[in-house]
């Protein structure tokens, strides 16, 4: 299918830059006009790790708030509309490109960080966030509708999600069919354009309680001491429907690129929510709503951009 507008064809490859579990981009759209129809794609979702959708969900809302940003670069005004049809549970939302103003500096800002973005896998500076980044990560995320719990190096709560994850991530190495699933996306094929290559997987923890996933002890030979004084936070909303997973998605990627424009990444450490015991004990700990992601930012070098999937296979 190809696309008429080069406008539409600039908003989709920049909202095609957004993170995905395991970079599965689990997401396709339906053009018609200045209408798009945004899906979910279930057969990249992972079944084991995320037999409910969660992750692809929000995967999909992070994709979506790319497409925002991006229309707004072109002076469109993206009118969103989520979960349009009840019947039709892969349509995640309908965004509607009515003409608008030109965009400001801050919208700007945000756009020409969805191409500078990447997650970065390696050890980062030993040292928190400034108080104003963390404020405006805040905001950031609230705008969109969710929270953003700060771990500070002394807070009990983070010794708790530090426990969590090194709990989950032991059972998760015990778990065969999770790490058969999980060695599906990660590859060495220079042309694939999905999923995480070797290259961009970073060195190997050698501190269980890092806040960073482990891969599995036969994708990488390098091993690294990772930080203890980074920012930690917990993405959080209200409720945890499939609509909670779109607006966290969203939120993710605006705190995001928000830390993008302040030249700080963020890598992910998502077992500790796809155990539904250790994320019920976090939920717990944090009492700040249902957590959604957990991430730690800091200042480290650029790791490699994953690959992204050509326009024609997002395209329906």
């Amino acid at each position: 299918m190809s696309i008429d507008d080069p406008r539409i064809e600039r908003i989709l490859a920049a909202a095609s830059r957004a993170p995905s579990v395991h970079n599965t981009q689990p997401w396709s759209v339906h053009v018609h006009g200045t209408t798009l129809d945004v899906r979910a794609d279930d057969s990249r979702r992972l079944t084991h790790a995320d037999p409910a959708g969660r992750e692809m969900f929000v995967s999909c809302g992070a994709f979506l708030a790319n497409l925002r940003i991006a229309a707004r670069r072109e002076s469109f005004r993206p009118v969103l509309s989520l979960v349009p049809d009840d019947g039709d549970p892969a349509l995640v939302a309908r965004v509607d490109l009515v003409p608008g103003v030109l965009p400001d500096a801050d919208e700007l800002d945000l756009a020409v960080a969805i191409e500078r973005r990447s997650t970065s896998r390696v050890p980062f500076e030993d040292q928190p966030l400034d108080a104003d980044v963390v404020d405006d990560l805040d905001e950031a995320a609230a705008s969109e509708g969710a929270r953003l719990v700060s771990l500070a190096p002394q807070a009990p709560e983070r010794t708790v999600l530090l426990d969590l994850v090194r709990r989950a991530e032991e059972e998760a190495g015990r778990d065969h069919t999770g790490r058969v699933e999980q060695a599906r996306w990660i590859t060495n094929d220079p042309d694939r354009p999905d999923g995480i290559p070797v290259s961009a997987l970073g060195p190997a923890s050698d501190d269980a309680l890092a806040p960073v996933r482990h891969f599995g002890g036969d994708t990488t030979s390098d091993r690294a001491a990772f930080e203890h004084r980074s920012t930690l936070a917990v993405l959080t909303t209200p409720g945890d429907t499939v609509r909670d997973w779109l607006v966290a998605g969203q939120a993710l990627e605006r705190v995001l690129l928000t830390a993008t424009t302040y030249f700080v990444h963020a890598s992910f450490a998502t077992t500790v929510l796809e155990n539904p015991a250790t994320r019920a004990e976090l939920a717990t700990a944090l009492d700040a709503g249902v957590p959604q992601m957990v991430m730690r930012l800091g200042y480290s070098p650029t790791s490699p951009r994953t690959p992204r999937r050509p326009a024609d296979d997002v395209l329906r």
